[in-house]
């Protein structure tokens, strides 16, 4: 359980008015906090006359309130709780020792503190630009309903040689979306883009560059047009991969050796990953299927091609600059992120009927990425409603006779690389809405 980074005194008589409790004032501007539980801590200047706080929260702003906590003077601090990220405002209602609340109807409630809760990390995208003259530039695009630009830590921007262990930072103006420098050389350059929202959520994306122009390809850049969602690749949900391959046209001498040759999407130079030795002695033991198995340090987008060399060491030459893998991957161990905005439960004419709202994110989601369950535990077992819908952040079920009164609820999204994302509702969904009634049979007289 995180506390807020500020010290609230005197937040809860600050809520309401006439209040005769000696406080601080209510605290001005808005808190960002990345984390959906954490401690609210107060101080009641020891009101012995004060025997109870509630706490109040407003999910829209200040017109209607609900009682999320309670806390004896002596316990300093409410713990609160969200499923989802959202603007919350918070005020404190008190009862005295003669059982009035101050103050005693909502209208009368005054905000002492406001959160934004967000867990989202920022979506960046970096673009690759040509090079002029010794330098190269990158520009990008960057998502998040809570960045500030303008901040000096918002955006940062960092460099290195393609392969070099360091990163070093560019000034970068505030608010600007591009940027161009010298690098100092003719080779790759791979570059990084980060940002930091106002929570401190953390998000960013890399390239590579070069001066010989390595940021446009002959068939095309996948950031300008469509070239990279049509691009015929696997994906794989880990830094090792597993290969196999056939071997074509062995000679007399067989095959002694294959070398793994790849290259960067964005990029034109090819690098030899790695040689593997082969046992194929003659012509007939290349009819069986040859395997290997290789990792890459990162995530990202990779053409392979396999160079076989024979017997006595001839083979075909390495690829070229700018030639055409035989093969792209891209590897993407990132899980998708995924957010339970609201959940309903129908009445009415539509009883029965409940309506779960999300989102999820992610940049290799499939046409039906999403999955939804529910459980009477958190730990399961879960029973899927609904699989293989699309990402269209709401869903409205009919619940069938026979269900549990209260479940959990469950999110789910599985991106091409087999990566799968979840969010979980923080507390049970009760879906039993009646409201039992009384009615008196007979009176009679006590004995």
């Amino acid at each position: 359980m995180r506390k807020l980074a500020i010290l609230l005194i005197g937040l809860w008589s600050a809520c309401f008015v006439g209040s005769s409790v000696n406080a601080q004032g209510p605290v001005s501007g808005v808190i960002f906090f990345q984390h959906r539980q954490f401690k609210i801590p107060f101080s009641n200047d020891q009101n012995p006359a004060i025997k109870e706080l509630r706490l109040h929260v407003s999910r829209d702003q200040g017109r209607t309130w609900t009682m999320t906590a309670t806390a004896e003077p002596r316990e300093q601090h409410f713990r609160f709780s969200t499923p989802n990220d959202g603007y919350f405002w918070f005020c404190v209602q008190s009862r005295d020792d003669k059982g009035k609340l101050h103050p005693e109807k909502s209208d009368d409630f005054r905000a002492s503190l406001k959160v934004i809760v967000d867990t989202l990390p920022p979506m960046v995208r970096v673009t690759p630009l040509p090079p002029r003259n010794t330098e190269v530039g990158v520009s990008w695009t960057i998502q998040d309903d809570n960045l500030d630009a303008t901040l000096p830590d918002a955006v940062r921007v960092e460099y290195r040689i393609l392969g070099a262990a360091n990163w070093i930072p560019l000034s970068v103006p505030p608010g600007a979306n591009q940027i161009y420098w010298a690098p100092g050389v003719n080779g790759q350059v791979e570059v990084r883009i980060s940002a930091r929202d106002r929570a401190g959520n953390l998000g960013d994306d890399k390239t590579t560059v070069s001066l010989a122009g390595g940021a446009s390809l002959p068939f095309g850049n996948p950031f300008i047009n469509d070239a990279f969602k049509d691009l015929n690749r696997k994906f794989v949900g880990s830094k090792q991969v597993g290969l196999s391959f056939d071997l074509k046209d062995v000679g007399p001498s067989g095959v002694s050796a294959v070398e793994l040759w790849y290259t960067l999407y964005k990029a034109r130079a090819w690098n030899k990953l790695k040689e593997f030795p082969v046992d194929v002695k003659n012509p007939l033991d290349a009819n069986q299927p040859q395997k290997i198995a290789f990792e890459v340090e990162e995530e990202g987008i990779y053409g392979i091609t396999l160079v076989a060399k024979s017997g006595v060491g001839l083979g075909e030459r390495a690829p070229q600059p700018g030639e055409r893998p035989q093969f792209w991957i891209e590897v993407d161990v990132t899980k998708p992120i995924v957010q339970i905005h609201d959940i309903q439960v129908h009445t009415g004419l539509e009883k029965g009927k409940l309506t779960i709202a999300w989102n999820a994110r992610d940049k290799n989601f499939g046409g039906q990425p999403i999955r939804l369950s529910f459980a009477e535990d958190k730990i399961g077992p879960w029973n899927t409603f609904a699989d293989k819908l699309a990402n269209s952040g709401k869903y409205i079920w009919k619940m069938p006779e026979g269900l549990p009164y209260q479940f959990y609820l469950r999110v789910e999204a599985v991106d091409l690389a087999g990566n799968v994302g979840e969010a979980v509702t923080n507390d049970k969904v009760k879906v039993d809405l009646s409201l039992p009634k009384v009615q008196i049979r007979d009176i009679e007289p006590g004995r």
